[in-house]
Parts: C-alpha cells; structure tokens; sequence
C-alpha cells in the first residue's frame, strides 16, 4: 500500500479513538439517573476496548504504518 493509504488509516483510527468515546458519553447522558456509576464505566471500557480491537485489526492486517 501506498504511503498515503498508511496515513489515512492511521487518521481513521486515530479519529475513531478521539470520537467514539466522545459519543458514547453523550449517548449516555440521558440515562445517568437511570444507570449505575459501574455500568456506565463498563459501558465505557467496552466502547475503548472495542476501537483498539478495531486498530489492531487495520495493524494485523498490515494496513497501519510500517515503522
């Protein structure tokens, strides 16, 4: 893959990790009352572990940077 195709993927994941977090906790805020503190963070945790599995996915791949 070109150089470019590297970058890209790299902005994609790295969008995904600024962004998707971001979301969630608005998507959240309605059900504060209604959720406890603990599943909110898990809530949380899986959405995290959810964009890294997806970043590890594009480097298993091959399609992040090289180096």
């Amino acid at each position: 893959m070109s150089g470019s195709s590297h970058r890209l993927h790299d902005r994609a994941a790295l969008l995904a990790a600024l962004v998707a977090p971001l979301l969630m906790a608005l998507a959240l805020v309605p059900f504060r009352t209604d959720l406890s503190a603990t599943n909110e963070a898990l809530i949380m945790v899986v959405t995290v572990v959810a964009v890294c599995a997806a970043g590890a996915a594009l480097d298993t791949a091959g399609l992040s940077h090289q180096g």
